[in-house]
């Protein structure tokens, strides 16, 4: 004789509840907005000593450098997901040499590759959709305004940066409220420099004549740019030095 069961409604919703797999949480991952980096290894090599790319996240855009340019785009974050906008915003100075030019290559294909990020002791890892690292990041620590030397690396007019002449080191120190410096001439004058404001001047230089017109030149934006600047802003070996569009970019040297 056949039988029959009879399950009440209710037990079966309780034994479909029981069987069923509680979806796992999401996956975190350390919050990015605020946080400044150097790019210490890129695609696991060590990057180019002297010339580290960097990045800052804030307000959905990431901004830094190529170890030569700087650059901008937007990025997303979900938790342990990142991805970077597919449109970078670059500067177009010429890289010091074949080994800097070849890893700012490298950093703007690399952007399109990451997919998420992971702790990595102090610092981060971003990584690509097979859990490579592709760029190991390390917390930026920045020289101080005071008592580094400065050297120029580019010159801003507008939205575009035109970089040092090759032949013309262009130098810059502080130490109190005395600024001095060397491009063709040697010059000083006084400085006020504090939370990001920055006046400097009247200088004064020696008048030695430019041994080329891109000297002179470079010289004259030198000077003109430190006496009308308004701010300052310092991202680990960087100094920019800006009134309103136009501005001054140094390196520590």
């Amino acid at each position: 004789m056949r039988k029959s069961w009879i399950v009440p409604l209710g037990l079966v919703a309780l034994l479909t509840a029981c069987a069923s797999v509680t979806p796992a949480a999401p996956a975190t991952g350390p919050a990015l907005d605020g946080t400044s980096w150097t790019v210490s290894h890129l695609n696991g090599k060590p990057t180019v000593e002297g010339h580290p790319p960097t990045m800052r996240f804030a307000d959905g855009r990431v901004g830094g450098t190529t170890g030569c340019n700087t650059f901008s785009t937007g990025y997303t974050q979900d938790g342990a997901r990142l991805t970077f906008g597919k449109d970078v915003a670059m500067t177009a100075m010429a890289c010091a040499d074949e080994a800097v030019t070849a890893q700012e290559q490298a950093v703007t294909t690399a952007l399109a590759t990451v997919a998420g990020l992971r702790q990595a002791g102090t610092g981060l890892e971003l990584v690509d959709a097979g859990q490579s690292v592709v760029f190991a990041l390390a917390p930026v620590v920045d020289k101080p305004l005071e008592g580094t030397t400065w050297q120029l690396s580019g010159v801003i007019a507008k939205d575009a940066v035109t970089s040092a002449v090759a032949d013309g080191v262009v130098t810059m120190t502080i130490s109190g409220d005395q600024l001095s410096g060397k491009a063709c001439n040697t010059f000083r004058g006084q400085v006020t420099a504090k939370d990001g404001s920055f006046t400097a001047g009247p200088l004064m230089s020696t008048k030695m004549a430019c041994t080329s017109p891109e000297l002179t030149a470079q010289e004259t934006a030198v000077l003109a740019n430190l006496q009308s600047a308004t701010a300052y802003a310092i991202e680990g070996d960087t100094l920019t030095i800006t009134g309103g569009d136009t501005g001054l970019v140094f390196t520590a040297a």
